[in-house]
């Protein structure tokens, strides 16, 4: 994890567009890092209106999903818990 990885996700590549697949570059783990391999992802309401952009303008592409669950698997030398 020492070095930028690519990531294959699922993106709305603008407004109210259905998502399609998507590759994103996570940078590498710095010191204050946690790595997650994420298992599984969901999205909720709030991801809904943000791509309709019912709440405002909005960046694009958009990757929505922040309800995560995976494993732990590196740490930055400055993290002390989590």
């Amino acid at each position: 994890f020492s070095a930028p990885t690519e990531c294959k996700t699922y993106a709305a590549m603008s407004a109210g567009q259905a998502f399609q697949p998507y590759t994103i570059q996570r940078r590498a783990c710095g010191p204050k890092d946690v790595v997650i391999d994420i298992l599984f992802a969901g999205i909720c309401h709030s991801d809904i209106h943000q791509v309709r952009e019912e709440w405002g303008k909005a960046i694009f592409p958009m990757v929505p999903g922040h309800e995560i669950g995976g494993k732990i698997v590196a740490v930055g030398s400055e993290v002390k818990n989590f």
